[in-house]
């Protein structure tokens, strides 16, 4: 029952033009996908950046770095999304994308300076955007409204499981059998790409759904326009995007120069953010299909100022474990309720240009951000900030930024009613948690009556066995 989503009978007509819409869907390959891609992606991504800070990039270098991966993971989403709609066919996007993005890494081995691995990671990002549109639209074809959430959260936390165990791999790797800056990523590089290629091949035994009617597009300022939930969201979504994106940039710096991170310790990061990330899922994908989308969604967007306060004080690495803790919790309830209230608002004709023309203008929005990031610690830095202290400065901005616009997803409006509330949900999850936790209390100890009744019949059984010879013994 993992891997299948049940939906109400029907008729024979209905179930062969909608076979994987809204029925029976198999979804072992998405899940097999997810684990096998997030392994590859969790050797190598969380390393990029301090590969690049390893090679000299400065915080303006690094606001291009981060700026550059997220316009070009964007900005071709457009198209790849029409062709999408227009073919129906996702599954050969998500394929073809996956095994360009993965030969990108490999490149990577030989770069002598930051520019060269800020070209490189820029040209795979932009060759990987006909996933992300492809990928959300399957998701969105496959799986019913009423268990989007709870779907989306299971396969999140299967991806999780890989990146985790990723990431404290590759990070022991480049501890103990790398020197060169280059050398030590040689590992890691060969099975981010070897896991990319397999993760996309597994997607051939995925049997794509049918039945959806495509409609000819009028325009893609069309999807806006129609849509007020769409356009909300969007224009939200840039402000907080912009000043999220400022703190992206000197990230790595704090971790590195401020806090003296290792490898070793960033992988840990990843790992608690990763871990927290796996067990809070199981919470949050019920609680977007029961009480909403939008509670989450406000709760993780505005709490997310957390983050860039606790790097402004950072002093040692064990502040970033809080960092990432906290970040664990939040990301996941953004993330599920974000990816779900957006197949939730856009047309399923429309769905994968829409959902990629919302990456796209986030995309510009996050380019702008983190390149408007870089250049003010620089300038903060030339002004006489000091090298801590003009990090700070950017900090502050993006801190105030991102309360202010997180707020701003108040606005949003839920397309259907949900029958419950987060605090319901909730109090309703620890009672059953309770109530599971007291039954098998009650199980342990009923085994262990069991375990007690069994050792004093077999005690019996030996001193009986006993008796008849320690009386002969007597009488002798």
């Amino acid at each position: 029952m993992l891997f299948s989503i049940p939906c109400k009978e029907k008729t024979k007509e209905e179930q062969q033009d909608t076979q994987n819409v809204k029925g029976q869907v198999p979804l072992k390959p998405l899940y097999l996908r997810s684990v096998i891609a997030n392994f590859g992606n969790g050797v190598m991504s969380p390393f990029t950046s301090i590969y690049a800070i390893e090679l000299g990039a400065s915080a303006t270098e690094m606001g291009w770095f981060r700026s550059l991966n997220n316009l070009f993971a964007n900005i071709m989403q457009i198209p790849w999304g029409i062709l999408s709609d227009k073919f129906r066919k996702r599954v050969y996007f998500i394929i073809l994308g996956g095994i360009l993005t993965a030969l990108f890494w490999l490149p990577m081995i030989y770069v002598r300076n930051s520019h060269e691995l800020l070209f490189l990671v820029a040209s795979q990002a932009f060759v990987g955007s006909m996933v992300s549109p492809a990928w959300s639209a399957l998701i969105g074809d496959m799986v019913h409204q009423s268990v989007r959430g709870t779907v989306t959260a299971t396969i999140n936390a299967a991806a999780s499981a890989g990146s985790i165990f990723a990431t404290l791999l590759s990070g022991y790797i480049m501890e103990v059998f790398g020197s060169a800056t280059s050398s030590k990523y040689t590992i890691p590089l060969i099975l981010a790409t070897v896991c990319g290629i397999i993760a996309s091949l597994t997607m051939f035994t995925l049997r794509e759904p049918r039945g959806i009617r495509t409609q000819r597009y009028k325009g893609i300022k069309s999807i806006l326009k129609e849509n007020t939930y769409f356009r909300t969201f969007c224009y939200i979504t840039i402000l907080h995007s912009f000043f999220m994106t400022m703190a992206w940039p000197i990230f790595p710096i704090t971790t590195v120069k401020v806090t003296g991170g290792n490898t070793v310790q960033i992988a840990y990061l990843s790992a608690v953010q990763g871990s927290v990330s796996l067990i809070v899922r199981r919470f949050v994908g019920r609680l977007a299909d029961r009480a909403g989308r939008k509670p989450l969604i406000i709760f993780g967007r505005a709490g997310i100022v957390v983050v860039p306060i606790i790097y402004a004080i950072a002093t040692n690495v064990y502040y970033l474990y809080a960092v990432d803790f906290t970040v664990g919790v939040l990301a996941s309830a953004s993330e599920i309720a974000v990816f779900a209230y957006l197949l939730d608002i856009v047309p399923e004709d429309k769905r994968a240009a829409s959902i990629a023309l919302y990456n796209t203008i986030n995309g510009f929005s996050t380019f702008f951000g983190s390149l408007t990031g870089g250049y003010m610690a620089d300038l903060a830095l030339s002004i006489g900030f000091g090298s801590e202290g003009s990090l700070q400065f950017v900090y502050a901005i993006s801190a105030v930024g991102r309360l202010a616009c997180g707020l701003l997803f108040m606005k949003i409006k839920e397309p259907y009613k949900y029958p419950s509330t987060v605090k319901r949900e909730i109090e309703e999850m620890m009672h059953e948690d309770s109530e599971r936790i007291k039954k098998g209390i009650e199980e342990i100890e009923e085994k262990g009556e069991i375990a007690e009744e069994s050792l004093k019949k077999d005690l019996e059984w030996f001193e009986n066995l006993l008796g008849p010879k320690e009386d002969k013994e007597k009488r002798q």
